[in-house]
């Protein structure tokens, strides 16, 4: 088992009722793997938020592993690490 900790900010925050959140996952997890653990965690609303597909992340969300958007590296089959950083967050325009 490793430890990772998630980030949630803006929306999503107020969706998860919570800004920061610390779980074990097993070895070679990968981001769609955690995604479903709180999709599960969080319900409907927060799926809705973050995926267009079951494969799919949305494009309105930015989903950083230390610091590196997951869309240059494996996208939702990146793997994690122990004491690896998720920051989810919403993609913000303006006009």
């Amino acid at each position: 088992m490793i430890d990772i900790k998630i980030n949630f900010l803006s929306l999503l925050a107020d969706i998860t009722k919570i800004k920061e959140l610390n779980i074990s996952v097993q070895d070679n997890a990968t981001i769609k793997e955690i995604l479903g653990r709180l999709i599960s965690k969080f319900g409907e609303n927060f799926e809705n938020k973050i995926l267009d597909s079951p494969n799919s992340l949305s494009r309105y969300i930015i989903l950083g592993l230390n610091g590196k958007d997951i869309r240059t590296l494996e996208n939702l089959d990146t793997i994690v690490n122990h004491h690896d950083e998720i920051l989810l967050m919403p993609a913000i325009a303006g006009g």
